[in-house]
């Protein structure tokens, strides 16, 4: 087994029966330096805060990925985690707002190249709970040309899968993001189309919208999917 794959088992299946276990394997992983040490240290914070709840720890490590890739998105989006942790909500807001700009940059990159990588959808779903968690700390408007959401929409981006989820957690984000910045109409006018073109599900349009309706202070009472 290679380096990578230690890494890998290490990242995604160690760190849920055996943490410590994991943080040898990847602390082994780290001292190969290169993009080995930069998958290994960043693993090594998500385990830190999330198993563990060390802050310094997983800041530490975090911090230290940015040495080694500066701007890295994912090692912004963990320190801003920790920040937030640790009460230090001007360094969160921050570290996310440069996750923000980097997730943005990455998709715009891929529409100038015309052929999308994969996992594009996922850096778009990343964008979309990086935008979340700046628009909770904020409360209110964060710097996100949505524009990008609607392209990525008309993409079909992920209709990749075979069942509805990356569709679901989507639609899910994005109306997070509307309420969360004063837009609960165009929220509901949103899920409405989402479920008209079947891109959601009728039950989890329906769940949404009640949510969005609310924030409206609408009577939840929801008529969908019924043609007149």
């Amino acid at each position: 087994m290679g380096v990578l794959d230690d890494i890998r088992r290490a990242a995604f299946e160690l760190r849920q029966t055996d943490p410590q276990e994991a943080i040898r394997v990847l602390r082994r992983a780290a001292q190969q330096g290169g993009e080995a040490e930069v998958l290994a240290r960043g693993a090594l914070g998500e385990i830190y805060l999330d198993e563990f709840g060390d802050l310094d720890g997983a800041e530490h490590e975090f911090r230290r990925v940015l040495q080694l890739a500066p701007g890295l998105s994912a090692a912004e989006i963990g320190l801003a985690r920790t920040r937030r942790e640790a009460g230090d909500l001007k360094g969160a807001e921050i570290a996310f707002l440069r996750a923000l700009e980097g997730l943005a940059r990455d998709i715009r990159g891929f529409r100038e190249g015309g052929t999308l990588p994969a996992g594009a959808e996922e850096v778009v779903l990343t964008l979309l709970e990086t935008a979340v968690d700046l628009a909770e700390l904020r409360k209110g408007a964060v710097p996100l040309d949505e524009e990008i959401l609607s392209w990525a929409a008309a993409k079909k981006l992920f209709d990749a899968e075979e069942d509805q989820d990356d569709w679901v957690r989507f639609h899910t984000l994005w109306t997070r993001l509307r309420i969360l910045t004063g837009r609960p109409e165009e929220a509901v006018t949103a899920l409405r189309e989402a479920e008209r073109t079947g891109e959601l599900p009728s039950q989890e349009a329906k769940d949404l919208l009640r949510l969005a309706l609310k924030e409206l202070g609408t009577p939840p009472v929801i008529q969908i999917g019924k043609k007149s």
